[in-house]
């Protein structure tokens, strides 16, 4: 009897309440600490993702703004020293003319629309043709609206160009007068599609109407930027018929000539096709890359010393780094390197150290650990004094669109910075 009690009670025995609540605490523990474990290593992978996304995001930044840079002044090199830094173009879309500013390079260009708080903006334009380096001497008959009769060059234009007509002293006040026109008709057979000149061996042609575009399998194209009885200025003047004998030429840039403007709007950088777009509109700016917060540019120029140049040329050598406005063709033409800089932001924002405060970035002047200096425009000799300052990076104003001002401390940023030569403006046509 008694051996079946035990029995009984051997096969009755289990795990007390006490073993059972000690078992789950160690379990706890271990899961607690398995988590934690996990969000530190999850944060430092996602803090190191982000981190790549930066260097990747202003690396593809840099090369971009480098390589357009790189093109400035292609063709444009004699048409410059003219004194040809803005142009009448009309555009037939809009049935609209306007002043548009040209040259090469330049820092926040009037007439565009200004870009996120610290930040520039910077206009870049170059031709595309294949054949030109020097204008042509041109005649307009009778008006602006008449084709133009070419002595020089006859082959080397071809439909669909587009063409800077130049008039020393036919401007508001005797000024020059520079005004953009669309090639319609050649006479060369070879830019005309393989069809006879319709305007004869020395006439280039301007219309308003359908043209064949060797530029796009020799299709009917409309024109865009010619007007029905002559290009009109935006006070509504005509401009002046073109005289070979008072210094009247043609320019040539080609098809596909590019005047842009690059600037940083809602934290990314943006650009702006001036031919075919309004940029004082937001809308007409496309995002190339997200997570750009700071553009900053300085002109590396060939001044010699002089504060007011007298020649479209000089020694060829840099000698001043500053951001002084272009006022001249002189000026525009000597400005034969940018150094540019860019700040990328990680995509994620940081969790603070200890408390709630943001504490990812402290100096909104010194993003970047790898930063030597506060101001990256110290780096530059031989810069006036007082345009110290004027380029440093500041963040402060770069918190993402909603959230509070100081935002920008809880991201990490990225600095790069190079100095591009404006090889076409130092390869100049003898």
């Amino acid at each position: 009897m008694r051996e079946k009690s035990r029995f009984r009670f051997t096969r009755s025995a289990g795990f007390t309440l006490v073993e059972i609540m000690i078992g789950l605490l160690i379990g706890m523990i271990a899961i607690v600490v398995i988590m934690e474990t996990f969000a530190v290593s999850e944060g430092y992978k996602r803090t190191s993702t982000s981190g790549s996304d930066a260097q990747v995001n202003g690396g593809v930044a840099l090369y971009l703004l480098q390589r357009e840079i790189r093109l400035a002044g292609y063709g444009m090199n004699s048409l410059i020293p003219t004194g040809c830094t803005s142009i009448v173009v009309f555009n037939a879309n809009t049935g609209t003319s306007s002043n548009m500013r040209m040259v090469p390079f330049e820092i926040n260009p009037a007439g565009v629309l200004a870009g996120d708080p610290n930040t520039d903006v910077i206009l870049v334009a170059y031709g595309a043709s294949e054949n030109f380096v020097q204008g042509v001497p041109a005649d307009q008959p009778s008006n602006s609206a008449a084709n133009f009769k070419i002595t020089q060059n006859r082959d080397g234009f071809r439909n669909g160009d587009l063409v800077i007509g130049v008039q020393p002293g036919g401007g508001p006040g005797g000024a020059i007068s520079c005004a953009l026109h669309q090639v319609t008709d050649v006479p060369g057979t070879g830019g005309n599609c393989g069809s006879p000149p319709s305007g004869g061996s020395d006439v280039v042609e301007h219309n308003t109407g359908k043209y064949k575009n060797p530029n796009n399998n020799c299709q009917q194209t409309d024109p865009v930027f010619n007007e029905s009885g002559g290009i009109t200025d935006p006070n509504g003047n005509k401009v002046p018929a073109l005289n070979s004998a008072q210094g009247g030429q043609l320019f040539d840039l080609g098809a596909l000539p590019q005047i842009k403007v690059y600037a940083i709007h809602g934290g990314a950088l943006t650009t702006c096709d001036m031919l075919n777009q309004d940029c004082t509109q937001l809308a007409n700016y496309s995002v190339m890359v997200d997570n750009i917060v700071s553009l900053r540019a300085v002109y590396g120029k060939d001044f010699d010393g002089t504060p007011n140049p007298t020649t479209p040329a000089g020694d060829g050598q840099v000698d001043q780094w500053d951001r002084g406005a272009l006022a001249t063709s002189n000026e525009a033409s000597r400005v034969l390197a940018a150094a540019i800089e860019i700040t990328a932001r990680n995509g994620l924002k940081e969790k603070p150290k200890s408390g709630t405060a943001c504490d990812a970035t402290s100096d909104p002047n010194h993003p970047d650990a790898a930063q030597i200096s506060k101001s990256w425009f110290d780096a530059f000799n031989n810069k006036p004094a007082d345009l110290t300052g004027q380029a440093d990076i500041d963040l402060s104003a770069t918190a993402p669109t909603g959230a509070p001002p100081t935002d920008w401390k809880c991201y990490r940023y990225k600095l790069f910075q190079t100095v591009v030569p404006l090889r076409n403006m130092i390869w100049r046509p003898s």
